[in-house]
């Protein structure tokens, strides 16, 4: 078993596995788990090494998109590379997370329980030059394969 990943070398890849409607997010970053599960994801694994994240079945298409869309949002606002696969981009998510994290951090009103903010430091490969919730046009697409 093999995650995208670590393919492509970023901290979070979130996509819809090939033939199924189930979407999934692969990370290593106990941080990141933790926003993953804030957004709908549910924790999956096969010990003892693999770990990912999985949207519950049932969902419509454009929830899953939704909640996609929020995480790799509120991924990347915490300094993850995150990418989002191009057919779980939700435009309506993106204005709605960038709206909440700008509010949040100008009004210091973000708690413990937001996945915008947390008790751990940062990844230690943060983004300074990254918007905290890019426009959808630029938002990172993982490669097809």
């Amino acid at each position: 078993m093999s995650f995208l990943h670590e393919e492509y070398g970023t901290d979070v890849e979130i996509y819809r596995k090939p033939f199924s409607n189930e979407v999934i997010a692969d990370c290593s970053d106990p941080r990141a788990h933790e926003v993953l599960v804030a957004c709908g994801f549910v924790k999956k694994t096969v010990p003892p090494h693999y770990v990912w994240h999985q949207l519950p079945d049932g969902l419509s298409e454009e929830e899953q998109a939704q909640r996609a869309t929020r995480a790799a949002c509120l991924l990347r606002a915490r300094g993850f590379d995150a990418n989002v696969a191009e057919d779980l981009v939700s435009v309506e998510a993106v204005t709605a997370v960038r709206d909440e994290v700008r509010r949040q951090r100008i009004s210091g009103a973000a708690t413990s329980a937001s996945p915008t903010v947390g008790p751990g430091a940062p990844p230690a490969r943060p983004d300074a030059t990254a918007s905290a919730a890019p426009a959808a046009s630029s938002i990172s697409t993982h490669r097809s394969r």
